[in-house]
């Protein structure tokens, strides 16, 4: 707590600053002159100008609910779009993350500066001497000891400062993606609506819970590719193909292990041999070596997806085809 005396009072303690004798106070000026050097390097130190911001959350929040609505007109799961709305958010939370980092440290300038324009000699001493100014060793283990401090957070605040430019930059491009293929995806509905049209909505058979459409495809690859380890349909999920029953895994090994060559191979041909055929079939999408084929977004190709941790959930093991 902050002590305030009158004049009369300071003078009339008795002897106490005089004891302590031009030592201790050569102490305090050189505590003052130190904490004014770190006041000026912190104000220095501080961004000149607002760093450029990443979208704002409502304008990313108005893309997801886009997105939405397109995976629900676009009747299944557009795993393009999951990808870029989730690469999105990840880097739109790294942004969040070093402005928190980056309020803490210039917190922790301000705090430091601070203690240069405290009134009291005594309290200066006791910010840097725990609580008692007579642990205090000497003022020049204590410009040494400011200098240092004052050193590293400036190297901590230029690390952050550059960091979150590159956020910023990595958020920007995310989100302008997501709105680059949001715009892609609203702008061929129409073509999209003829596919549906042609391809109309099945629900799961009783026995195996797959679709009419899903028993051909899949009986089909059995045929002209199999046998198969396992072929894995429906599964009661949260999200995705499979627990429609518009969804199966041609698995090529088991166990979570990459398939030899001879089955990477016949992955491939399984996958070329599905888009060949998917406007015959209705086939939606394949997924084969962490690549996705959408007939709804033919422009894209085969498009890389997101590491998602693992050989099977990169799909390396298995071919992956969804129909309408």
């Amino acid at each position: 707590m902050r002590r305030w005396y009158s004049a009369q009072s300071r003078f009339a303690m008795p002897g106490r600053w005089f004891r302590r004798g031009a030592r201790s106070w050569g102490g305090v000026v050189a505590v003052a002159i130190a904490c004014s050097l770190l006041a000026s390097s912190a104000r220095a130190a501080a961004p000149t100008a607002q760093l450029p911001r990443a979208d704002s959350p409502t304008s990313l929040t108005q893309l997801e609910a886009q997105a939405a609505q397109l995976s629900t007109q676009y009747r299944g799961q557009l795993e393009t779009l999951t990808d870029a709305e989730t690469a999105a958010n990840a880097a739109t939370a790294r942004v969040l993350l070093l402005d928190r980092q980056l309020a803490a440290v210039h917190r922790q300038l301000a705090n430091l500066a601070a203690a240069g324009y405290m009134g009291a000699p005594d309290e200066v001493l006791a910010l840097f001497g725990g609580g008692d100014p007579q642990q205090v060793l000497g003022r020049t283990a204590i410009v040494e000891y400011l200098a240092h401090q004052r050193n590293a957070r400036q190297q901590e605040l230029q690390r952050l400062t550059a960091a979150a430019m590159r956020a910023q930059q990595a958020a920007q491009a995310k989100v302008a993606s997501l709105r680059q293929l949001v715009s892609t995806l609203v702008g061929q509905q129409q073509r999209v609506q003829r596919l549906l049209a042609q391809f109309h909505p099945q629900s799961p058979t009783t026995g195996d819970n797959i679709t009419a459409r899903m028993h051909d495809v899949r009986d089909e690859i059995d045929r002209r590719f199999g046998p198969f380890i396992t072929i894995g349909c429906y599964r009661p999920e949260n999200s995705g193909e499979h627990p429609l029953g518009r969804a199966c895994d041609f698995m090529l090994s088991s166990g979570g292990v990459m398939p030899n060559a001879s089955n990477i191979q016949k992955g491939y041909d399984i996958a070329a041999w599905a888009q060949a055929n998917a406007s015959r079939l209705g086939i939606m999408y394949i997924i084969y070596r962490q690549h996705i084929w959408d007939i709804r977004i033919p422009s894209a190709g085969w498009k890389l997806m997101a590491d998602r941790g693992g050989i099977t959930a990169n799909h390396y093991d298995h071919v992956h085809i969804s129909v309408f």
